[in-house]
């Protein structure tokens, strides 16, 4: 049994996330009459409205912003407490809410997240996705309880750790009578192939973009077919053509196990990044910090922990 905030202080929350009552309908599992009625009952309990609407458009007053700040921290002190009594009885409870990197949250937290459910059945999981930078205004709102991301900050309100290390390397289909048995290439002859790529502005690609200007290739004059909005859909284009990528080595375990893709070694080339725990300075609650323990404990018993455990 777990003891819950008012539901009327939740359908708020989504409300004023999400600044249109049809979403928060949709996020509740209720009606969009349903959700104006709680909000409603809540503005005549608090006595002035929490919303200015103009039209279709709703935004959060002043009364409004004041009271999602307050009703965040009430359900942070419920999921403390929560948490507190289950641990009377040596039983983790609640919610807990993580934000990852695209590589991340497709390709490295799903294990790990199955092992924890296994292990904590008691606790829910929830996961959402997204670059570093939403994934820190994530944090800020307090949406999520802990981020894992691909890339540093530098803001000052966010505490970094690191998590495990990654590599990103060239990847072709097995067999691509482009290597002609070649064990490695020399860095110029990258520039004779072609590649298919993640859309511009992915963090990966500016990790690529320095790593090549080392071996003096410029990013700009690899011969680029298309540029792809996912690694899935990379892998699936690289299956089928005689084109090159860079991706991360967790992101084709399964492609290399079974033969389908193959690396390829570029003389002096190597493209090294971390993967981190983002969150807020501050103390961490009972289910991030069991969830960062759990997952480092994970990792060390593979071999693929990052034993610098630096923290910035």
């Amino acid at each position: 049994m777990m003891i819950n905030v008012d539901f009327k202080i939740l359908v708020f929350i989504s409300a004023a996330k999400h600044l249109n009552f049809t979403r928060a309908a949709k996020e509740m599992n209720i009606s969009q009459p349903a959700v104006s009625k709680n909000i409603k009952e809540l503005e005549a309990q608090a006595g002035r409205s929490l919303f200015e609407r103009t039209g279709q458009r709703i935004r959060l007053n002043e009364a409004g912003r004041l009271f999602f700040e307050y009703a965040m921290r009430l359900v942070n002190v419920y999921e403390t407490l929560n948490g507190e009594l289950g641990l009377l009885d040596g039983i983790l409870l609640g919610e807990l809410r993580l934000g990852a990197s695209n590589t991340l949250s497709h390709y490295i937290l799903p294990n790990i997240l199955a092992d924890f459910h296994i292990a904590f059945s008691t606790i829910s999981l929830k996961v959402l996705h997204g670059n570093s930078r939403m994934i820190e205004e994530l944090l800020l709102d307090r949406t999520i309880d802990l981020g894992v991301t691909e890339g540093l900050s530098d803001n000052p309100s966010m505490k970094y750790e690191t998590f495990i290390k990654d590599e990103v390397v060239l990847v072709t289909r097995s067999g691509n009578p482009k290597l002609e048995q070649v064990d490695s290439l020399h860095p110029q002859k990258l520039l004779e192939l072609e590649y298919v790529l993640r859309e511009d502005g992915s963090g990966t690609n500016e990790i690529i973009r320095k790593a090549l200007t080392t071996v003096d290739i410029d990013w700009h004059a690899l011969y680029v077919k298309v540029y792809l909005a996912s690694t899935e859909s990379i892998k699936s284009f690289l299956s089928k053509t005689d084109c090159f990528s860079f991706l991360s080595i967790h992101a084709i375990t399964a492609e290399l196990q079974n033969g389908t893709l193959q690396i390829v070694e570029v003389d002096g080339l190597t493209i090294d990044r971390n993967f981190y725990f983002v969150r807020p300075h501050g103390v961490i609650g009972h289910l991030p910090e069991t969830f960062r323990k759990f997952a480092y404990e994970r990792f060390v018993k593979n071999g693929l922990f990052h034993s610098e455990g630096n923290v910035l």
